[in-house]
């Protein structure tokens, strides 16, 4: 699968990124670290703490799959880092998130601790649903590099005579990412971001920086077993005076059961390919949903992504998909 992709030619984030640390001069390297907001000066966040899985934020001039050996890294980390069954984000609720909290201009805007009413919707809704009083979430922005493309001037007789600048580009994942862990309360606001900006220095290794991140979160997750289980619902409110029936108080619905690699769910769910699917797509997925490194709460969801994904590049590429998945193979965990 190939890791470039022509466009047409304009400004790209990569390239407004560059510029905007460049104006900043000095103060444009101090990116990032770990900071608490003015309402949070000290301890841990409340308890239940629930962490989500990756949030992702792909540059949209970046051809589909691109970023997903740093993604798979980046979500390995955070699981050690956060030992406790991760609540998946919706492609609505990643939309939502990167284009606000997750923004290339808000990614290390630690001062932001109320975050726009969108994304402060979607971590009420992650809340109710879990019954947490706090949410944790990696998340990771890719940018894109991008090149003007080249175009031969021939004569007559197919000699090139000229080479001139063409009104398209050629575009790859940029060497600069951001990695941060974003640690809200229920109601939306932002009690905690640690950020960084990897490809600062000579390094192209990010797990230092992804480590960083992700080190001394200030909340106490549940253990990587049970630890839905353990999070406390509300006591039911009390009968009213005179005898009337009380409505019960909200009661965090019951966790999934984790399905592990071999379980016979993800036959199941891998049967959903599509009959004129290429054996090397078929390897691909049944590669990624049975991947030990996936959490086993949202393995059937993410291994229906994937057999999604597969069977949209089968009927754009045809038989032709084979390479494609050959190569994002490679390049998995």
């Amino acid at each position: 699968m190939s890791t470039e992709r022509k466009s047409p030619l304009a400004p790209t984030a990569g390239a407004l990124l560059l510029l905007a640390t460049t104006a900043g001069g000095c103060a444009g390297l101090m990116i990032g670290g770990p900071h608490r907001s003015e309402q949070f000066p000290s301890g841990n966040a409340p308890e239940p703490t629930v962490a989500t899985t990756l949030l992702a934020c792909v540059s949209s001039a970046l051809p589909f799959g691109s970023g997903r050996e740093v993604s798979s890294r980046f979500e390995a980390l955070a699981r050690t880092a956060m030992p406790a069954p991760a609540v998946p984000l919706s492609p609505a609720a990643t939309s939502a998130l990167c284009s606000t909290v997750a923004a290339s201009d808000a990614f290390h805007a630690w001062r932001e601790t109320t975050p726009a009413p969108s994304a402060a919707a979607v971590i009420r809704e992650i809340a109710q649903a879990s019954g947490a009083k706090a949410i944790a979430m990696p998340a990771l922005r890719l940018y894109a590099q991008c090149e003007r493309d080249k175009k031969v001037v021939r004569d007559a007789a197919g000699a090139t005579i000229a080479t001139i600048d063409a009104d398209t580009q050629t575009c790859r994942v940029d060497r600069m990412k951001d990695v941060g862990l974003f640690l809200f309360s229920a109601d939306g606001t932002i009690l905690y971001r640690s950020t960084k900006r990897v490809g600062m220095t000579s390094s192209d290794d990010p797990e230092p920086d992804m480590n960083a991140v992700l080190a001394n979160i200030p909340a106490t997750f549940a253990g990587p077993t049970g630890g839905a289980a353990a999070m406390s619902a509300p006591e039911p409110a009390a009968a009213p005076a005179g005898g009337g029936v009380a409505r019960a108080a909200y009661t965090p619905p019951a966790a999934p059961p984790g399905v592990g690699p071999d379980d016979p769910q993800v036959d199941e769910a891998l049967g959903a390919l599509e009959a004129k699917t290429p054996g090397d797509c078929k390897k691909f997925a049944k590669k990624m949903c049975r991947n030990p490194s996936v959490p086993d709460a949202s393995r059937l969801q993410m291994c229906a992504g994937y057999v999604k994904t597969v069977n949209q590049l089968v009927a754009r590429q045809g038989a032709k998909a084979g390479d494609a998945c050959k190569n994002m193979a490679k390049s998995a965990p």
